[in-house]
């Protein structure tokens, strides 16, 4: 905070997000946004002049330079901070000890520096895979905190022969260098005050494999514990209870209508009646693996009924978009699309279909409803763009279909919401998904059952994964309502990231 001024460090794809809510109403005031290089200084409140860099600011960011330079082996990717008290080029500039004072200073500006040697985060990632701070004399990490932000994508970081003595002292890092594989915290005192810190370590970095050189995980055992978390509940596989094939025909023309001539898939299905909306969601978790660039959202923002982000009644009425000329007129300015195609490429999709009982009877008819279908697809589309780049989005849509009013279409569409994320893979059903229907064998073991079903009831209440759910029981030692006291008083301090995507902490 500075002021009425909150500084913030993102990375460029958050910064390109955030830079477009300039101008926005936030609880009665405009947000004025701006981007500032990493090192730059942000004018003071009300300001917008640049200040210039100062000739001795200058020296002292080229002696830096040099000094990271002479730390750097290109063949190991390794940046050696270590024993930086004893640094001659340090020495000479006046930093002759490495306490909290001098680090609070000096860690942040050496970053800054670092920083600003790499154009890009890729290029970033690609020079530096290991860092040391061995040797610093460091009692906790506050002074040097400043390493998740700068290199938060290394794998390797040696923190031995400090004065690291329990878990609190490097708390600080937990959830942070979400890639870490190998960490080093040997000849530190919290190898024999806290001679289980490794369990919860392991915890806080889910990639970690070597510890204080003893492998503590398998690549494979890495592998299967990232599924776990990235897939808590198994997904079964599509259950399409069809009737008359009329989901199975609806999806068909859907498709091939959205993609080719939107207005004929209107008038085909679609009436004065029909309600569309469309929600983005910018916190869908992906896979480092498949993490291609998001394309804007331009086309959509301003469409986006998300609730989540929403709170006014207002444009939570306004996006809701009923009748045909409403749709007709969003589906105008949205940007051309391709789907997989549903005959050879089915596998891009996850469909479900179910009867829903109780719809309006748009004859006036039957008081008591008449039936319909739910329909819910998942998959993802290829925008059309004049850029030579694909443009992939992922989607989820779910249409309620029922019977047409007299004279009209026989099927129409009562209603369609569709959820855009960014691109990332299909989660695919579980090889045991249908399990779940079936009597559990003689040998289930009961405890296992119970404590699922415990963790289950904490994620429904609380919002959180069923990673932190279980955490939260195993620390208070599977007792419910004490787990979900804790959660109520810590719910501030979990990360984004505890939470299932799209649910608030």
């Amino acid at each position: 905070m500075k002021g009425d001024s909150v500084i913030i460090t993102a990375s460029p794809e958050d910064i390109e997000q955030i830079s477009k809510l300039n101008n926005f109403m936030f609880a009665g005031a405009t947000l004025r946004i701006k981007a500032y290089e990493r090192g730059s200084t942000p004018p003071s409140a009300g300001s917008e002049e640049k200040k210039a860099v100062s000739q001795s600011a200058q020296e002292t960011k080229e002696k830096f330079r040099a000094i990271l330079a002479t730390r750097y082996d290109g063949n190991l990717k390794l940046l050696n901070l270590s024993a930086l008290a004893q640094d001659a080029g340090l020495l000479e500039m006046g930093f002759g000890t490495f306490d909290g004072k001098t680090t609070s200073k000096l860690f942040p500006a050496l970053m800054v520096v670092a920083d600003q040697l790499f154009k890009t985060w890729q290029e970033k990632r690609d020079a530096i895979v290991s860092v040391s701070l061995a040797n610093n004399g460091l009692s906790d990490v506050s002074g040097v905190t400043a390493l998740a932000q700068t290199f938060p994508d290394i794998k390797n970081l040696d923190l031995s022969s400090n004065n690291f003595k329990d878990l609190k002292s490097i708390a600080s890092w937990r959830w942070k260098f979400r890639s870490l594989e190998t960490l080093v915290l040997s000849n530190n005192p919290i190898e024999t005050q806290e001679p289980n810190f490794n369990v919860e370590i392991m915890k806080w970095f889910p990639r970690l494999q070597n510890l204080n050189y003893v492998q503590v995980r398998t690549p494979e055992e890495v592998a299967a514990t990232l599924e776990a978390v990235n897939t808590p509940i198994p997904i079964s596989g599509p259950d399409f209870r069809d009737v008359s094939q009329v989901g199975e025909n609806f999806i068909r023309q859907f498709v091939a209508l959205y993609d080719s001539d939107r207005n004929a898939l209107l008038s085909s299905f679609y009436d004065a009646e029909s309600v569309h909306s469309i929600a983005i969601n910018m916190s869908a978790p992906r896979n480092r693996e498949h993490s291609t660039p998001v394309p804007g959202w331009d086309a959509y923002m301003k469409h986006s009924r998300n609730l989540v982000k929403l709170t006014y009644a207002g444009p939570r009425l306004n996006r809701r978009y009923k009748g045909i000329q409403a749709i007709q007129q969003v589906w105008s300015e949205l940007p051309a699309t391709r789907h997989p195609d549903l005959a050879t490429e089915s596998a891009k999709y996850l469909i479900e279909c179910h009867p829903l009982p109780g719809l309006a009877d748009p004859s006036g008819q039957n008081p008591g409803g008449v039936d319909g279908l739910i329909i819910t697809m998942h998959g993802e589309f290829e925008e059309q763009n004049t850029s030579t780049e694909k443009a992939l989005r992922s989607f989820s849509r779910t249409f309620v279909l029922g019977p047409g009013a007299p004279g009209g279409s026989p099927i129409r569409v009562v209603s369609d919401m569709l959820g855009l994320r960014a691109w990332a893979p299909l989660a695919m059903p579980s090889n045991q998904a249908n399990i779940a229907t079936q009597a559990p064998p003689p040998n289930v073991n009961i405890e296992q059952q119970q404590k699922e079903a415990m963790a289950g009831q904490l994620m429904e209440k609380t919002g959180m994964t069923m990673e932190f759910a279980v955490l939260c029981l195993e620390q208070t030692g599977w007792q419910l309502p004490q787990a979900f006291d804790a959660f109520q008083q810590n719910r501030d301090k979990l990360p984004p990231n505890a939470f299932i995507a799209g649910i608030a902490g």
